[in-house]
């Protein structure tokens, strides 16, 4: 089965790089440019993984994250931050307020590119694990 990762950034550039560095991986990528986009797109398809930037227009990744928390989704679906907001405090506040999969700096050179692939790869596992526990417990209950 294909897995479907979700890249949720305003930046065109950084959507394409993203794309290129996932290509090999062959993931089915899908894109949002804003949480709003991406929160429709996870109400109608199915979304193994978030990549999330925080800062864009319309609904940025803090709104994002604080309306998602709020979904039947959250425990289901790791969100990986890849943000430009390397700042401590901003990164203490998504790490201590959400409980996300992981956290990227950008821009993503060739070093993080490794490491974001990489976390990638390890999310996409967690979920499959999520997965087949939520159907044991299923098959358990009955």
């Amino acid at each position: 089965m294909i897995s479907t990762i979700l890249v949720t950034d305003d930046n065109v550039l950084d959507n394409a790089i993203l794309r290129n560095y996932l290509y090999p991986e062959r993931y089915n990528i899908i894109s949002a440019l804003n949480g709003r986009e991406a929160l429709e797109l996870i109400e109608s398809r199915n979304i193994d993984l978030i990549l999330l930037d925080l800062v864009m227009p319309v609904m940025d990744g803090f709104e994002f994250l604080e309306y998602f928390s709020k979904t039947r989704y959250y425990c289901e679906i790791p969100v990986i931050v890849a943000s430009s907001l390397d700042k401590a405090e901003n990164i203490e506040k998504v790490l201590e307020s959400y409980d996300i999969y992981d956290y990227v700096i950008k821009p993503l050179d060739h070093i993080n590119r490794l490491i974001v692939v990489n976390k990638i790869r390890r999310g996409i596992k967690f979920r499959e694990m999520y997965l087949e526990l939520q159907k044991t417990n299923k098959l358990l209950g009955e």
